[in-house]
């Protein structure tokens, strides 16, 4: 029911916004553990 007042889509905004970067953050933490130094093919 936030539709019907003015500060609804500034709230699905944020919530946009704050599940894009637990994406996003998730994701490279998840890399960065999975990479294990020295497992890297080198050019």
């Amino acid at each position: 029911m936030l539709d019907y007042y003015k500060g609804g889509y500034i709230v699905m905004k944020l919530i946009l916004i704050i599940g894009v970067m637990v994406a996003f953050l998730s994701a490279i933490f998840t890399s960065g553990y999975e990479d294990k130094p020295g497992s890297g093919v080198e050019k």
